[in-house]
């Protein structure tokens, strides 16, 4: 098995037989018909049946790994200050919200899931994290008792995909991306833990548009373990090819058949008329399988779908060699395609043709994947790329010998900031000479989250040198090397915590548990102990009482920010219909820490130590890491520039108070949007709607046409307070996250005090979740259907009471 770092993305290896038990899968690859044709000219042809509304021909979706609108340190342009050809385009097309919000816990797996879908992970199945641990049915009379790992990254259909090495017999097979039509935990009837999330695509294949996917969370396979036998078949030729594999690491298999798909409109030639020489033979046949959504909503049948480089590539040139588009290189003399750069796209850690991996995919591939797909006959394409904060562009000479983690303004950083800069320059003039540009075609940029920057920083007890460095300056499209900056060694990396030896060494409690190791790690204590037994609240208290000394800021602190027991955990929607699922509690810790499990005893260096490989760290809660950005240019789209805050009056990672402000602290004078709004926002946009209520509301305030019924400020007023009540880093989750603190930590006689607030925070998320449904249903329907809201001004009312009721017990809790 890899090794690799729990909460970071990974392309999973082939696991053992046991993986795959549960499945439910047998047979071959699905049907398709005819011969491939030529890449070149397609676009004309094949988007023809391609039906959206509001004039839009094409849809791209840009998403960042960790790219951030605001700066880190305040002395360097941010990562888009850094890439001006990308935040022009927006700021001088459309719009830039900079008062967007994730969900929590903050991370790629759960960001990108709820930007695909609209829904929050306790109603779509990931919450926690991009992995998370299960209870195992193997206590006394099948009770939860021990834990296996899962990852989130896992094929939209997978079952949960155990990571363990070997999975426990009673572990979980329910769905990973398990649905619920409404908040779990406050349902009238308990929901069954069976169905599958709707899909974000089938709005757009049953409109006839072909749906182009380069890295997005799920949409395409995510892994070898699990995906390839449930998607190819266990028998097919691609199984047979990872099963022959000798190779534990499974790059060849990685590289042809993971992180790239089009998910294809009915009867669409791009896939029907698919073929290649598949394992172990020697003629082409159709490489196409049935895209199945057993439980869609509506239905879901007759559709095809490619996956992997090795059966998509062919569909965009390659194989023919020399292929250019409008004078822009597709494939290279071998007939393999190329980056924006001209450069081959290899497998991760291969020299021949491949997908690049998830952490490494840089901007000049992922955009070059985009553009091949639209230039034939992909005209709805999802891209992702990863961040500047790791050196991922090794090839670049100030990259070389660079460390994995990169301090903002630092050598690397700063030439993989230009090396972006110049393939959005590119990517969008190539567009342009297809025909593709703001007024027909819709265009998304979004982050999955932000990030706490761990280290040196300005106002910290130590700080990058030389005073004052910059890194780079910014004049129009160019970005010009200035002073940069340096970390000197022990300046710069997260500080990783063993929780197992901080327990044993500082509270002489050795209780069993696993953790979903993270900034905001989720604690499982062993045979899942109810939260009001004694065993669970000496650990939270144990837990919340836990010090280090941190040399960012020269003191000795509590490493405990916040604490969520499960009726908090449910508030902030990261609980599911699955209840083997819900950890015992969740900490949010300091974000400069990075906790796991380890040994009970610590070594001389104690039991907290710099983590140079790691500095960016994310999922916690804190105004850096929650608060980022939206961007949309198209039709229908309003030209306002940017909409709240510029790059350097954000939060950021500097100062004495670093990572101790949350987004509710701060009035950003943006729109106030988060992720759940984004899809529902180019539903609209599109003429296009879900078949289910999404979480989120279409952001009129960025429309040129909004709904007739969402445009009078009642209206407005109840959509702006149902966010306030309804967002996870909104005001009513900031009180009650607090109100949640203060009751674990209490220690009133009889565990009074906590048994008290508990019972306020249950009856405050009935009447949130109650009102929340009534008040989304209705924005739905307005937006939608045309349906008028019946008494917006009481439900406002009702709406602030609520979230005043949450603070005040915030502050008497």
């Amino acid at each position: 098995m890899a090794t690799f770092k729990p909460g970071r993305r990974i392309t999973a290896i082939a696991g053992s037989a046991a993986l795959l038990a549960g499945l439910g899968i047998a047979g071959t690859v699905g049907t398709a018909h005819a011969a491939a044709s030529s890449a070149a000219g397609k676009t004309g042809n094949s988007t023809v049946s391609c039906k959206l509304g509001n004039g839009i021909q094409h849809v791209v979706q840009l998403t960042f790994d960790n790219v951030h609108f605001f700066r880190d340190n305040p002395n360097v342009p941010s990562d888009l200050e850094l890439m001006p050809n990308l935040l022009n385009f927006f700021t001088s097309n459309g719009t830039m919200l900079s008062n967007n919000h994730t969900p929590l816990i903050a991370h790629t797996g759960d960001d990108i899931l709820t930007t695909e879908t609209g829904l929050y992970g306790d109603r779509q199945g990931v919450g926690i994290s991009n992995s998370y641990r299960t209870y195992n049915a193997d206590g006394p009379g099948g009770t939860f008792n021990t834990t296996d790992p899962a990852s989130a990254f896992a094929y939209w259909t997978d079952p949960i995909f155990d990571t363990a090495a070997t999975p426990n017999a009673s572990h979980d097979t329910n769905p990973n991306l398990v649905y619920s039509p409404v908040p779990p935990a406050t349902a009238a009837t308990p929901v069954t833990p069976d169905t599958n999330t709707p899909a974000p695509w089938v709005p757009y294949t049953r409109a006839g548009c072909n749906v182009g996917e380069v890295g997005v969370a799920n949409a395409e396979l995510e892994n070898t373990a699990v995906d390839i036998p449930k998607v190819f078949g266990v028998n097919s030729p691609e199984n047979n090819q990872l099963t022959s594999d000798k190779d534990s690491f499974k790059d060849q298999e990685t590289a042809d058949y993971v992180g790239i798909g089009v998910h294809c409109a009915r009867g669409a030639a791009f896939c029907g008329d698919a073929t290649a020489v598949k394992f172990g033979q020697t003629t082409p046949s159709n490489t196409a399988v049935s895209d199945l959504l057993p439980s869609e909503p509506g239905g879901y049948s007759g559709f095809q779908a490619l996956m992997g480089h090795k059966y998509v590539a062919p569909q965009l040139g390659a194989g023919k060699p020399d292929v250019t588009h409008d004078g822009y290189q597709v494939t290279n003399a071998a007939g393999n395609l190329v980056d924006l750069n001209g450069n081959q796209i290899n497998g991760d850690f291969l020299s021949t043709p491949g997908f690049p991996g998830f952490g490494p995919i840089n901007a000049a591939q992922s955009l070059a994947y985009a553009a091949d797909m639209l230039e034939s006959g992909v005209p709805v394409v999802n891209a992702y790329m990863a961040d500047l904060h790791g050196n991922n562009v090794s090839s670049l000479a100030a990259c070389q010998g660079a460390p994995a983690a990169l301090g903002s303004g630092s050598a690397c950083y700063i030439a993989q900031a230009q090396y972006y800069n110049a393939a959005f320059g590119t990517f969008f003039k190539r567009l342009a000479a297809d025909g593709i540009t703001p007024a027909n075609t819709l265009f998304v940029l979004s982050a999955d989250e932000g990030d706490h920057e761990a280290g040196a920083n300005v106002g910290r007890a130590v700080t990058p040198t030389p005073a004052g460095c910059d890194g780079a300056t910014v004049s129009g499209d160019t970005v010009t090397p200035d002073v940069l900056c340096t970390y000197p060694s022990g300046s710069f990396g997260e500080l990783a915590g063993n929780l197992t030896g901080l327990l044993a060494t500082q509270k002489n409690n050795t209780t069993p548990f696993t953790v979903e190791a993270d900034t905001a790690p989720e604690f499982y204590l062993t045979g899942n102990p109810g939260p009001t037994s004694p065993v669970v609240r000496q650990f939270e208290h144990d837990v919340a009482g836990l010090t280090a000394a941190n040399p960012y800021t020269g003191t000795t602190q509590t490493i405990a920010n916040y604490i969520a027991d499960p009726v908090e955990e449910s508030i902030l929607h990261f609980t599911d219909a699955d209840p083997a699922r819900t950890p015992t509690f969740a900490l949010f810790a300091k974000p400069d820490y990075f906790l796991s499990t380890g040994s009970a005893t610590c070594p001389a260096a104690g039991c907290v130590t710099q983590n140079t490989g790691f500095a960016w760290d994310h999922g916690d809660y804190a105004a850096e890491i929650n608060m980022t950005y939206l961007g949309l240019v198209g039709p229908g789209v309003k030209h306002l520039g940017i909409d709240g805050w510029g790059p350097a009056q954000g939060p950021n990672s500097a100062g004495p108070n670093s990572g101790q402000t949350v987004s509710a602290d701060l009035a950003n004078p943006g729109t106030w949007a988060d992720h759940t709004d984004i899809e529902p926002t180019e539903l609209y946009l599109t003429g296009l709607k879900a078949d289910y209520t999404q979480d989120g509301t279409v952001i009129t305030d960025v429309l040129t046409d909004a709904p007739p019924h969402l445009r009078s400020v009642p209206e407005q007023q109840l959509a702006a307070c149902y966010k306030q009540l309804n967002a996870s880093v909104g005001q009513f989750g900031a009180a009650t996250l607090v109100a949640s603190t203060k009751a674990v930590e209490s220690s009133a006689a009889g565990d009074a005090k906590y048994n008290q607030v508990n019972a306020a925070l249950l009856s405050l998320e009935k009447q949130r979740d109650a009102l929340a449904i009534k008040v989304k249903d209705e924005l739905n329907a307005a937006a939608f259907s045309n349906t008028a809201i019946a008494d917006p001004h009481g439900q406002v009312t009702q709406c602030q009471a609520i979230i005043g009721q949450a603070k005040q017990l915030a502050q008497s809790a």
